[in-house]
């Protein structure tokens, strides 16, 4: 009997050896690994009508849009958070695997006859729980990808507002330039007389000190408007030195929500906001849990069938084998205890973000409508100082205005303008980040 064991032996480790995975070693990256695109000549291609080009981003104009749109496709955290949902694929593949039998052998010499046992088990209460198992992990699955869409939207949603962000310090840099050079050029007449009177120095002291603060005020935006370059670079996935040219949206841009609208975006809140929507699955996945946990109270049963000779007679047998555990102390309480406990607290954690997304847009949209009456109020006020300055220049080229007078309305002015840029982009950022918070696609559009 020693030649068929033996065969059978090689036989079962040869088939237990070809399922195995194999294993090879991987080195992380020493150098990083952003696109190796540099800014275009005059020579490059625009961009193209229906969107841009997301393997050459540094080569075009971009606009708010399109900023999103390569955040999406080639930010460096997003690429990372997309390879872990492998993770919950394999776990979900794991989960639909049956449970693997068990062999058991035995060989023992008796005084006539080389007796022998080959038996074959199977864990039953796997199966009973396996339902259970599987649709927690298809709910943990579909978790972890409406997490990374949330993710997504998130990215595109930081895009879009250093997009903002970026251009509201590029405008900015245009009005304190010209509101600086204003200054300088008062500066140096007063200059020019300050020996004369005691006023004239207070008057030069007084220019010396709006013009520092204009200067200040230039080098904190230009610091701003780097920060924030390097940030969209290092989301669109280009190396620091790239510095793609943004273009401003041509067509007007959002428009807060009426009322109307904004209630039923917010009674939509649980149907449409995508991390609202990852949380239902992780609470199905986490009821999932302790349905198998309760059935998992019930007793273990192994069941097999089990061949064999007797060593004394030389009989063959064949028995039906059962195994029963005694569910007497353990009862499997400590389990189902914690796995009800956890499911309570997805459920606060649940009600506490849907919560906190509701408190969230209520402040955004009304921020939006405050804005939008601000903005609207401070647009006439800028129109109204538009008329005063073109009149205010035509007097101080003929002499009819001293100096002081005409660099004071036309500073006025480039301020209403500072402000009006400031307030233009906070609101269209607040507007994007009311999408977001109502779960609505992150289009700049309403």
């Amino acid at each position: 009997m020693r030649r068929p064991l033996r065969a059978l032996s090689s036989a079962t480790f040869a088939i237990l050896v070809s399922g195995c995975a194999g294993y090879s070693p991987r080195s992380l990256p020493t150098a990083p690994d952003a696109a190796l695109e540099l800014i275009a000549t005059s020579s490059a291609p625009a961009a193209s009508p229906t969107g841009p080009d997301v393997s050459t981003p540094a080569a075009q104009s971009l606009d708010e849009e399109d900023a999103m749109t390569l955040a999406v496709a080639r930010d460096p955290d997003l690429r990372a958070a997309r390879l872990k949902a492998g993770v919950a694929e394999a776990q979900l593949f794991a989960a639909g695997l049956p449970p693997d039998p068990r062999l058991s052998a035995s060989v023992g010499r008796g005084p006539e006859f080389t007796g022998y046992s080959l038996g074959v088990s199977e864990d039953v209460q796997a199966f009973v729980v396996r339902p259970a198992v599987v649709s927690g992990a298809r709910a943990r699955h579909r978790q972890v990808d409406l997490t990374i869409l949330w993710k997504e939207r998130r990215t595109a949603l930081a895009a879009g507002r250093l997009f903002l962000r970026l251009l509201e310090d590029e405008n900015l840099q245009g009005v304190i330039e010209r509101n600086r050079k204003l200054l300088a050029q008062q500066y140096e007449l007063d200059q020019a007389d300050f020996q004369q009177s005691a006023a004239a120095v207070s008057r030069a002291a007084a220019d010396l000190t709006v013009l520092s603060d204009a200067d200040a005020r230039s080098r904190q935006v230009q610091l701003d408007a780097d920060a924030a370059r390097h940030a969209l670079d290092y989301m669109l996935g280009l190396p620091p030195e790239a510095r793609p040219q943004l273009k401003a949206t041509e067509a007007p841009t959002s428009q807060p929500l009426s009322e109307e609208q904004f209630k039923a975006a917010v009674a939509a809140l649980a149907a449409h906001r995508v991390d609202l929507l990852a949380l239902q699955a992780g609470y199905e996945s986490q009821e999932q849990r302790l349905r198998a946990a309760v059935l998992a109270q019930f007793p273990a049963l192994d069941v097999g069938v089990q061949w064999g000779q007797d060593p004394a007679e030389g009989k063959h047998t064949t028995d039906l084998t059962l195994g029963v555990g005694l569910p007497i102390f353990n009862r499997n309480k400590g389990r189902v205890a914690v796995e009800r406990a956890s499911r309570e607290a997805l459920r606060a954690e649940y009600q506490a973000r849907l919560d906190r997304a509701a408190n969230d847009a209520d402040r955004l949209w009304r921020a939006s409508r405050i804005m939008s009456e601000q903005l609207a109020r401070l647009q006439a006020q800028t129109a109204a100082l538009k008329t005063l300055a073109r009149a205010a220049e035509q007097q101080f080229r003929s002499g009819q205005m001293d100096t002081g007078a005409y660099v004071g309305l036309e500073t006025s002015l480039l301020k209403d303008e500072e402000e009006t840029i400031h307030l233009q982009a906070a609101q269209e950022s607040d507007l994007l980040a009311l999408r977001a918070s109502l779960g609505l696609p992150p289009s700049i559009r309403w």
